[in-house]
């Protein structure tokens, strides 16, 4: 996920775009910065384009739900008692994903001829990279104590308590109908957490670990957001900057806890002796890649509003596919709060498109 702590899924409530004010061509052209959309795809219509997009992202990104979900709850293998293995180096599937992500993010910066300086100062990087780096890693590990399905209407679920701090800590402003959006949509996750079993494993003793990393989660990915918005105002860059050089910080802070645990070669291990694992990683690490390039593709020609329909679409699409391939069963009661806090998103994003547009 090489910047995908943002990626994919904080969209339900906000969809933060790393815009920049338009920098003048003379300033563009220093930094190899592209100050036109790319002629490469003039020749799809609009709508080809927009169908080619959509189809990208909810291929990429159901796979890459699917494939998260498999990693951490599939038997690998057996010992010699007969007990499963499975892989529970989660840091090995952060540094796996962002060496793919760098190596795709430098090729297109080659290709395209872009700056392969670094932009901002590297401690700027160094911030970003430990925050993202932390979010993947709760993200992955809450997989091992919590269903799917449960991560993402947890994910939904902050909703509400950011806009109470919102509200407090920075004098933001909020409707009434804001307010009661927020509260079905956390009313809705709270009836799917505690009226059925909402563990991996089916081992609800470890549930409050996995809600515990989600809530981890929620927090190192919402400060991800904050920094990477604040460096792309403060700084001319293009995505692949970031993209490169964030995930190259986290791919130094993945080898050395790997080094520090002793973990690393015995990973490295694991993946040889199970190619399996190596071909799930690998596949994981491309959607993830493909499908980040894919949402900054959308939201720059076709608008946030859009890519946040195709988005929440697509989680609903997940959470239903996980329930079916790895046998999570909903209670009736589960499938209210489901049905509650999506058919929220989507009116909460139908009436945002009502919004005249402000100008930057």
């Amino acid at each position: 996920m090489g910047q995908e702590g943002k990626e994919e899924e904080d969209i339900v409530v906000q969809v933060q775009v790393p815009t920049t004010e338009k920098p003048s061509n003379e300033l563009s052209s220093s930094r190899g910065i592209p100050t036109s959309s790319s002629s490469s795809s003039s020749f799809l219509s609009p709508t080809t384009r927009m169908v080619l997009a959509v189809a990208g992202i909810m291929g990429f990104f159901l796979l890459y739900g699917l494939l998260q979900e498999r990693i951490m709850t599939r038997k690998y293998g057996e010992d010699e008692l007969g007990r499963p293995i499975y892989f529970e180096e989660t840091t090995f599937l952060v540094l796996s994903n962002r060496v793919l992500a760098i190596i795709i993010g430098l090729s297109i910066m080659f290709y395209q001829g872009l700056d392969i300086k670094n932009a901002a100062p590297l401690h700027k990087y160094m911030g970003v990279a430990a925050s993202n780096f932390s979010a993947t890693w709760c993200q992955y590990e809450a997989l091992k104590y919590v269903s799917f399905p449960t991560q993402t209407l947890g994910k939904c679920g902050k909703m509400l308590p950011v806009m109470i701090v919102g509200t407090f800590v920075s004098g933001k402003k909020y409707t009434i109908k804001d307010y009661l959006i927020a509260v079905v949509i956390t009313g809705g996750c709270m009836i799917f957490l505690l009226t059925g079993n909402i563990s991996s494993k089916g081992n609800q003793d470890s549930t409050p670990i996995g809600l515990f990393l989600m809530a981890l989660y929620m927090f190192f990915d919402g400060f991800t957001s904050t920094t990477q918005e604040k460096m792309f105002k403060g700084y001319t860059m293009s995505t692949y900057d970031q993209m490169v050089y964030v995930s190259g910080f986290s791919a130094i802070i993945s080898v050395a806890i790997l080094m520090l645990k002793g973990a690393l070669f015995e990973a490295i291990y694991f993946a040889l002796e199970y190619p399996a694992l190596l071909w799930d990683s690998t596949l994981l690490s491309i959607c993830s890649s493909l499908g980040q390039m894919l949402i900054y593709y959308t939201i720059k020609e076709f608008g946030a509003l859009f890519f946040s329909t195709v988005m929440v679409t697509r989680q609903v699409i997940s959470v239903v596919l996980s329930t079916i391939v790895f046998l999570h069963p909903l209670s009736i009661y589960q499938w209210l709060g489901f049905v509650m806090v999506f058919a929220a998103i989507y009116y909460k994003t139908n009436e945002d498109s009502k919004k005249p547009r402000t100008k930057h």
